[in-house]
């Protein structure tokens, strides 16, 4: 019995080899001793028979290669016009923090390099701490949102209790003997915490319950404040920038717009009586350093003590310009110019570079602005297009305010021109941002 069951298992095991062997002739499959195959590449089909008389399912090698083309076709996005233009306004930057102050560096510190040294270091800084937040997520620092948000605010409640004092204004904390400006680090984690916000209840921004809409505006609107005010005790400009920042992008991220609206048109009515009212209050005897600085905007020529010297000789730097400018290193006006390579330094660049030059500046801020524009466009996850869009509106409000302080448009609020302007805090917190709108550029997937 046990030798009949021998037999047939052998009969049968010879009779599914020979249909292999016939199989394998077919597929052009080499056969070798022992019941083991070779497997010769079929253009049409690709079977691997590892087990007699089993057959896988057939794969359709086209399909497979597609799929694997489209991955390797997938690019992740690296936006190298951006960076060029970064660097560019960098360079700038420093060729003109040396032209501008120069003669005083030299005066005060026996060194004309002095300034310029210093951001330099400052650059190296920003540019290598614009790399590790490029590589890092955006996603990362949405989850960090909370925290970023209190840290930054109770930085700024520290100013008011341990910060330094320089030209009548107390901005700068100073740890570990490093001095910096937490207002500047309010901005950035402004634009992260709206993001965050923004998306969280987007169901509620843009419900058709008027009432739903508006309650999560005035929360948000709530957690600004509270930076804002600490900021603004001492830093009318940039408290100004913070609360216009979630201003804007809580318009984009909201269908109910009539907070917005009777904003905008009770901001209109403050600018424009603004002049007048500064003027009546101070004939009542008023006195206060963010009403001198109003006063000298409304009559820069009557206090051009208290701080009208300062606005008269940038307009005549300005004036002096012409089409292209005295020169590289040839203008006049920052030896009379006070922190000329500070917020003053466009007056500076309008003189030695004229009309040219500062038409070359504003055509880089408005090319920097369009990519990031770009960007926020072609971003399918909309906490990456919330950060984007917060920071080109943080970038574009300093640009505009700094030019129209300098042109005299509106009041001296020291706000720095961005790249550009000397300033260390200001320089790390815009390069870090430019960081996080690369990582959000990153995530875009391309088809090449």
């Amino acid at each position: 019995m046990a030798d009949d069951i021998k037999k047939n298992k052998a009969k049968i095991k010879n009779v599914a080899k020979k249909e292999l062997q016939n199989q394998a002739v077919k597929r052009k499959i080499k056969v070798e001793k022992g019941g083991q195959k070779k497997i010769k590449v079929d253009t049409a089909k690709e079977n691997k028979i590892r087990k007699v008389g089993v057959k896988k399912p057939v794969v359709n090698d086209s399909k497979k290669n597609e799929t694997k083309k489209n991955q390797i076709k997938k690019r992740r996005f690296y936006d190298y016009s951006l960076i060029f233009i970064i660097l560019f306004l960098l360079m700038l930057g420093l060729i003109m923090i040396y032209s501008a102050s120069s003669y005083t560096a030299n005066l005060k510190f026996k060194n004309s390099a002095y300034f310029v040294n210093k951001q330099l270091i400052f650059v190296g800084l920003g540019l290598i701490l614009m790399i590790i937040v490029s590589i890092i997520p955006y996603q990362f620092w949405i989850k960090l949102s909370k925290p970023i948000y209190l840290v930054a605010t109770g930085l700024v409640g520290a100013v008011l209790v341990i910060g330094r004092d320089a030209n009548g204004a107390r901005r700068w904390i100073n740890l570990f003997g490093i001095k910096f400006q937490p207002s500047e680090f309010v901005k950035v984690a402004i634009i992260i915490f709206s993001s965050y916000y923004l998306v969280k209840y987007k169901n509620d921004l843009h419900s058709t319950d008027r009432k739903v809409a508006e309650k999560k505006l005035w929360i948000l609107f709530g957690a600004v404040f509270v930076p804002t005010l600490l900021v603004m005790v001492e830093n009318l400009s940039t408290s100004i920038i913070i609360f216009l920042i979630a201003f804007c992008m809580s318009f984009l991220g909201t269908s109910n717009k009539r907070l917005h609206t009777v904003g905008a048109i009770a901001m209109g009515v403050i600018l424009f009586f603004s002049k007048p009212f500064v003027k009546f209050i101070y004939e009542r005897g008023a006195r206060d350093y963010h009403l001198t600085r109003l006063l000298v905007w409304a009559e820069p020529e009557k206090f051009s003590r208290d701080g009208g010297y300062q606005v008269i000789q940038g307009l005549y730097a300005i004036g002096s310009g012409s089409l292209f400018g005295k020169g590289l290193g040839q203008g006049m006006q920052k030896f009379f110019l006070p922190e000329s390579q500070n917020d003053m330094i466009f007056a500076i660049i309008v003189e030695e570079l004229g009309l040219f030059g500062a038409g070359l500046i504003m055509g880089a801020f408005v090319f920097l602005i369009y990519r990031m524009i770009k960007i926020s466009f072609s971003v399918k996850d909309p906490e990456g297009v919330y950060l984007v869009v917060g920071i080109f509106i943080h970038l574009s409000l300093q640009v505009i305010l700094n030019i129209a302080v300098v042109t005299g448009v509106l009041p001296n609020t020291g706000v720095s021109l961005p790249f550009i302007s000397y300033g260390g805090t200001s320089i790390l917190v815009l390069l870090g941002e430019m960081g996080i709108v690369l990582s959000v550029a990153r995530s875009i997937k391309l088809d090449y």
